[in-house]
């Protein structure tokens, strides 16, 4: 299968990270699951290599066919989306899945290889950073689940992974 610049910058970027991956023949994908601080995480990333685009795409093991916990998670995705400057929260409303997207289009057919690795990185954490609000939604029941605020469950501390600065700015 002959390959974009920016499908091999893609691998280049999970080899460099030494993850085993899955390759999809005819399609440039790739495919991943992780286990990262609070779950693990399905990942794909895609190429759309005539518009030098890619899409990565992070999914949570969890789904749910109640119907107030859909309500629940669709209300954490919107808010938590309102907090993001890349990327979005998407919800499967017939699964009850949650999924983080992200897309960037480069100017050149390689791509920037920081950016793609700062992109899957985004798509890891965030949806590992999700992970224990939406396990939070998931073990509420009856009147808990009803009564449950999303905004007081996004502030709780105890809940949200702490960032060490300086990995932070390692990581930069």
């Amino acid at each position: 299968m002959v390959t974009s610049p920016l499908y091999n910058t893609i691998k280049a970027a999970f080899d460099d990270e030494d993850w085993a991956y899955e390759e999809f023949p005819d399609r440039e994908v790739i495919r991943t699951g992780l286990e990262v601080f609070h779950t693990r995480v399905m990942l794909h990333a895609q190429v759309f290599p005539q518009w030098n685009m890619m899409s990565i795409v992070s999914e949570s093991p969890r789904s749910t066919d109640s119907a107030a916990r859909r309500e629940r998670l669709a209300e954490l995705a919107m808010r938590t989306n309102l907090t993001l400057n890349v990327g979005n929260i998407e919800m499967n409303w017939d699964t009850g899945q949650l999924l983080f997207r992200a897309t960037n289009l480069f100017p050149d057919p390689a791509g920037d290889f920081a950016i793609v690795k700062r992109l899957i990185h985004s798509a890891i954490v965030e949806m590992d950073r999700l992970a224990p609000l939406e396990a939070a939604i998931h073990r509420a029941e009856g009147s808990v689940l009803a009564s449950m605020d999303i905004t007081e469950l996004m502030q709780r501390e105890d809940l949200i992974p702490q960032i060490d600065a300086d990995q932070e700015a390692q990581n930069s």
